[in-house]
């Protein structure tokens, strides 16, 4: 009807929606649990990666810098992106739960100081296509001749919902 008689219902507590609506439950909770995205307890899912065995191989003035990136998850992810020493590298990598890949994520010029000190990995949920981001701090190594080899990529801290 009209906002007086709407009004008039919650002043002495009856509902203004249909009822057959209000004996319905939530769908859409329903349909995030049943997809996979919320735990037992209702909170969404933050899937966990963990970048293990980080390798600078060396060549000349080149370096290429390996890592395996392990999905500590029960989820299916897909990394997108990973950054390394300012050098973005698209991945495209499904990563069954508790399963890791050896990802390529530097190749290029030997770095002469330290001052690319960040790099971050972009991965996705496979169920609902939700993007997460973990930030990393790059640890280097100096050489006999002045060059910065990586040795670490050190987790920054909570995983970032983008």
């Amino acid at each position: 009807m009209g906002f007086f008689s709407d009004l008039g219902k919650a002043l002495i507590g009856k509902s203004s929606e249909p009822a057959s609506d209000a004996a319905q439950p939530d769908s859409t909770q329903t349909t995030a649990e049943q997809q996979g995205i919320l735990d037992e307890r209702g909170l969404k899912i933050i899937p966990e990666i963990e970048v293990k065995n980080v390798r600078s191989h060396r060549n000349g003035n080149r370096l290429r810098v390996t890592g395996w990136i392990a999905n500590a998850s029960d989820q299916i992810i897909r990394i997108d992106v990973t950054r390394v020493l300012d050098q973005q590298r698209t991945q495209n990598r499904f990563l069954n739960p508790r399963d890791s890949h050896e990802h390529v994520l530097y190749e290029g010029e030997i770095p002469d100081d330290d001052n690319k000190t960040k790099g971050h990995i972009t991965y996705r949920l496979q169920v609902n296509g939700d993007v997460f981001m973990e930030n990393y701090r790059v640890e280097f190594d100096v050489e006999s001749d002045g060059k910065h080899i990586v040795t670490d990529l050190v987790d920054e801290g909570p995983t970032r919902d983008i």
